[in-house]
């Protein structure tokens, strides 16, 4: 639009030339030529920012042909470009040295080239490690093993300025491993089932994957966009390659590219394209800043009667500690995931609530935790149950999403896997508060010969269990739980918290979802998929939704929950004495509430 009306100008401009030179004075050719130069600089300047996101190289693995290399190169700045190789994909035993991949692309012309390479997610989440991609102009992200790239980098910062790095209008290229992790819904093994997981989800709508003729890969392609169909499946032979640019992607190379689509209602189509042809890609360009909405919980339940004033501030400011925490992460870039987690993490830490430090104690006078995370992307999860030496278990939830084929593992096994992954442990009592000591004396004594009833709703001073769910501005769902469970519970329960589709779920269709309340309910009633489903099927509203599953299926007094959509909408119910409770979202809301009070 402004392109058109500035060169109308310029045709104007041309065709008064006469007029302008005989009724005034001052202008003449040398004027006119000066207005020329003028704007054809501000349609450069237009073209630029028109131009959106910068570009992708994606990579079928094999051989690569000069002119994809050359294309690469040519997009990040030619022989000023700022280049940064990740080799995470190789082996140990593979890595290349840094001198080795500064030696191989100066070869290529790029004279400012460094490596960047680490398998612990931390120190992807540092601000050093993280520098050089700021200053980046490309990105080169080697072959190997895709799920060694997920599992240090999906979900940290470097997943955040990768995608500024594109943003900005640089150039991100990936062989073989490091072109399927470009997807969101990612390819991680398996022929001819695919085994999903999670990728950089930095070709927003499409599943990539590699060597696809070379190794007979049509059918695990076909088997996943039947998974996704709301995705295109995109299969590239060796030595072949798609660029990427805005929502457009031409092949490149010396074979050919595989697309693989689910109309509506109709079998799948499969297209070939060879050297050359494009073809437009389905929810690519993302130029304006995303709607992002935030919500987060500390448990069912209201503020005692006999709290003090200390006590209702230490509440409000743990939520919103928390609720900051996620803002910061989702306002500069980072993923739902990534939120989810540290969010949960703080509260967690913070002893006025049950979950980590603070949980409340079962029967047998210890503490047993569970947590929970689900990723609306790709429907995968992890969750932990009767966790007892974890400090923070809605970590060990997502490493049993991101580095096993599980979704759930309790008790000894999940101690086992901790220990494992070398995640930070304490003793059993690290756990324990005066307060939550005092609360279990009181229910003992309420229930010593009280009669066992198979539905009933927790006593206020039962409530407990934290969690939060995510809108990302990349328009991913995502929602966690952790919980020290119902007070007095029997050792070895497991509640809700723990399983998703009951008091955890996320499916970017719909919504993702995070209770609180009694455990034996919602799993009942599978609380969590349940809402999602009535919006999907029924095609209800968000509130419509979770109101009729909380007040019509539930009983009164059984808890709540919170739940953001896919369009930012943010939703509390509980029938609960009330919810401590916090939402935030990009329209500049900021809410935190700890007794029932709108």
């Amino acid at each position: 639009m402004v392109q058109c009306c500035a060169e109308y100008f310029l045709n104007l401009l041309e065709s008064r030339k006469g007029f302008l030179m005989t009724n005034v004075l001052s202008v003449d050719n040398r004027v006119l030529l000066l207005c020329r130069f003028a704007i054809a600089a501000f349609l450069a300047v237009v073209s630029v920012a028109d131009a959106g996101d910068g570009a992708l190289v994606v990579v079928g693995g094999g051989p690569i042909p000069d002119q994809i290399i050359d294309r690469f190169v040519e997009l990040g700045g030619g022989n000023g470009t700022r280049l940064v190789v990740i080799p995470t994909a190789s082996s140990d035993n593979g890595l290349p040295t840094a001198d080795s991949t500064i030696q191989l692309w100066s070869s290529r012309g790029v004279t400012h080239a460094i490596q960047l390479h680490t398998r612990d997610r931390s120190q992807a989440d540092n601000e050093d490690f993280v520098n050089p991609l700021r200053n980046a102009t490309a990105v080169w992200i080697s072959g190997g093993q895709q799920s060694r790239l997920a599992d240090a980098y999906v979900g940290t910062k470097v997943q955040a300025e990768l995608v500024k790095l594109r943003n900005r209008g640089g150039v991100i290229g990936g062989t073989s491993a490091g072109a399927a992790i470009l997807s969101g819904v990612m390819i991680v093994g398996g022929n001819p089932v695919p085994k999903i997981g999670r990728g950089l989800d930095l070709i927003p709508g499409i599943i990539v994957d590699q060597h696809f003729l070379r190794r007979s890969r049509v059918n695990r392609l076909l088997e996943a966009v039947g998974r996704h169909p709301d995705r295109m499946g995109i299969g590239i032979d060796e030595s072949t390659a798609i660029i990427v640019q805005g929502d457009r992607a031409k092949v490149v190379g010396d074979s050919y590219v595989t697309v693989i689509t689910k109309p509506d209602d109709r079998p799948q189509s499969m297209q070939t394209l060879r050297r050359d042809d494009a073809i437009q890609l389905p929810g690519v360009t993302r130029k304006s800043p995303k709607k992002w909405a935030i919500a987060v919980h500390g448990g069912a339940g209201t503020v005692p009667a006999d709290a003090s004033s200390a006590e209702e501030k230490a509440w409000r400011d743990g939520l919103q500690i928390a609720m900051r925490k996620a803002v910061a992460i989702i306002e500069s870039g980072g993923t739902s995931m990534g939120a989810v987690d540290a969010t949960i993490r703080i509260l967690e830490d913070n002893e006025m609530f049950n979950a980590g430090k603070g949980a409340v104690f079962n029967s047998a006078g210890s503490h047993e935790l569970d947590a929970s995370v689900m990723d609306g992307r790709t429907l995968d999860g992890g969750a932990v149950a009767g966790v007892s030496t974890v400090r923070n278990p809605i970590g060990l939830a997502r490493l049993v999403m991101n580095r096993t084929s599980h979704v759930l593992l309790s008790g000894s096994g999940a101690e086992q896997f901790a220990t494992e992954q070398d995640v930070e442990r304490v003793k059993n009592n690290y756990f324990s508060t005066e307060r939550r000591r005092e609360s279990w004396n009181r229910v003992r004594a309420h229930e010593d010969g009280a009669p066992v009833s198979r539905i009933r709703s927790a006593r206020p001073w039962q409530y407990g269990t934290v969690g939060c769910v995510v809108l990302d501005t990349h328009g991913n769902l995502a929602a966690g739980t952790s919980t020290g469970g119902l007070t007095n519970k029997k050792f070895g329960r497991v509640g809700d918290s723990p399983i998703l589709g009951a008091g955890t779920y996320a499916d970017n269709d719909t919504c993702a979802v995070s209770a609180t309340g009694t455990g034996e309910q919602f799993i009942r009633h599978a609380v969590g998929a349940q809402i999602s489903l009535l919006m999907r099927h029924r095609r209800w509203t968000l509130k419509q939704s979770a109101e009729y599953v909380l007040k019509q299926r539930l009983n009164k007094g059984d808890g709540g929950v919170i739940a953001v959509d896919r369009d930012g909408n943010i939703e509390w119910v509980y029938t609960s004495p009330g919810m401590f409770r916090a939402a935030a979202d990009s329209d500049g809301r900021f809410d935190v509430l700890i007794r029932d009070e709108n």
